[in-house]
């Protein structure tokens, strides 16, 4: 039932607005949108995210579609209270929108904004917003470059600052080409700014947005998006020991343990109910004292073993070595590297204290140690080069790389493995990059394979990728630089 009172109208992106109760929600409209609210709120539903505090849905009416996105106060205590005092997330993009249309900035077209209020305050709010026959920039193909660097450039001279600009903020249609903003969570509408405040603004977003969407950009600005790409990474590798989309706590036997949310095989499922069996019934890949490692079914188990009392406390604040284990190879992954895929950690504790750990990973088929590995010498010298050299940019050191922490498979790919040395360090110094270097040519030269044309391969390589001179860092002089 519609319940229409008069009110006065306001200009927003579509025009003139309506005021209008219906079931027991105030509503604000576009006013081309009034005769399909009820028929758009009736339509079927297509979840498209949810969680506790939000739910997106899409609707289909006739030919055309829309989004419906509710913020779920009254799912956590007192929130409704809150916005007595301030706006809501929908109102607050609903007032984004206008204000981006006064100023000349296209996005997503908002046709309703509805709150739902009670006497303990506003229980949920609402906007609609119709769909946009776009893409995220990202999946453009051959996007222009160009025509995204004018649109920012717009859109900092209009005075909107988009601190989280990523390619899912930019829907992007090729015919007609056209550009919208969606999702304006995050934007700042800046009042007064020099031209030199307002081009910082704009290469401070290309930098963000470029984290996301490959294009050409200045130099300036790649350097300020590889250190904001870089933290952003570092900050998401600490998802995989949360409960989130990704990841979550699970229980199997007496074991808790941290795991993927991908489905767990029964085979999977018995290992993680009794990881010592496995590791001691397992094809065996390391029997050491500080960790043992076994292998069965496509599968990898490390487990860490007591090692050193003063660790125990050391473990207590900073995470068992398994749980580092697996944010380093999770992190490895996010940033492209290749390591075998993390499946699964968890701890042997007593009395709060981690005195096992463990990390269940894949196992890579048929893998073989850099320093056995037969097959084409250069391509392979190569190979490693563009590894080591990715591993630098992307901020990361190994203190013990070795040829046996770099396993080819059968293709000629190489991934690294044993991560116990690896260290993220943002800025990859020239002496840290030599000093690990230089551990890996002593064991590849034990293994015999440091001949001339092998180093040759991997040195212009890695200098090419790292944009470094080997000179730089094996300076003649340097007693072991000339090896």
């Amino acid at each position: 039932m519609h319940n229409i009172r008069d009110a006065p109208t306001n200009r927003t992106v579509t025009g003139r607005v309506k005021q209008l109760t219906h079931d027991h929600t105030r509503w604000e409209l576009a006013d081309d949108f009034q005769p399909l609210l009820a028929a758009v709120l009736a339509a079927p539903s297509r979840v498209v995210k949810e969680s506790a505090a939000k739910l997106v849905t899409e609707h289909r009416v006739g030919e055309r579609s829309f989004f419906i996105k509710r913020y779920r106060h009254a799912a956590f205590p007192f929130r409704p209270l809150k916005f007595v005092f301030k706006p809501s997330q929908a109102r607050e993009e609903w007032r984004l929108a206008q204000a981006l249309a006064d100023r000349g900035i296209p996005t997503v077209h908002h046709v309703a904004l509805g709150e739902r209020w009670s006497a303990t305050g506003l229980q949920e709010s609402i906007l609609i917003t119709e769909a946009f026959a776009g893409v995220p920039a990202n999946e453009v193909p051959d996007l222009n470059g160009k025509a995204i660097t004018a649109f920012i450039n717009r859109m900092a001279m209009a005075g909107v600052v988009q601190h989280d600009l990523h390619a899912a903020n930019l829907l992007v249609c090729q015919h007609p080409f056209e550009i919208r903003l969606v999702d304006l969570h995050g934007i700042h509408l800046v009042e007064s700014a020099s031209r030199i405040e307002r081009e910082i603004d704009r290469d401070r977003m290309l930098a963000v947005l470029r984290a996301s969407v490959p294009m050409e950009v200045s130099k300036s600005v790649e350097a300020i998006s590889h250190d904001l790409r870089q933290r952003a990474l570092d900050e998401r590798s600490k998802r995989c020991l949360r409960s989130n989309r990704e990841f979550s706590t699970r229980r199997f036997g007496a074991w808790q343990w941290q795991v993927r949310t991908a489905p767990v095989t029964p085979g999977m499922e018995k290992l993680l109910a009794n990881p010592d069996e496995f590791i001691e019934r397992g094809r065996a890949l390391k029997r050491g004292r500080s960790s043992t490692v076994a292998a069965g079914n496509g599968l990898v188990l490390k487990r860490y073993n007591f090692k050193k009392p003063f660790n125990l406390l050391k473990d207590f604040f900073r995470g068992s070595r398994g749980r580092r284990g697996f944010r380093k190879a999770y992190h490895l992954e996010l940033c492209g590297i290749a390591t075998p895929r993390v499946i699964a950690t968890a701890d042997h504790r007593i009395l709060d204290l981690p005195m096992r750990s463990y990390v269940l990973m894949e196992e890579i088929p048929d893998a073989v140690d850099a320093g056995q590995w037969r097959g084409e010498q250069h391509p392979g010298a190569r190979a490693v080069g563009r590894l080591i050299a990715q591993l630098h940019n992307e901020g990361f050191t190994h203190r013990d790389l070795k040829e046996t922490n770099i396993l080819f498979d059968p293709s000629g790919r190489p991934f690294l493995i044993d991560l116990d040395g690896l260290e993220f360090v943002s800025n990859v110094s020239a002496d840290d990059a030599a000093m690990n270097l230089r551990r890996l040519a002593v064991g590849v030269a034990e293994a015999g394979k440091l001949t001339r044309a092998n180093t040759i391969a991997f040195l212009l390589t890695y200098s090419r990728l790292r944009n470094v001179s080997p000179r730089k860092m094996f300076p003649r002089g340097n007693g072991s630089g000339n090896r």
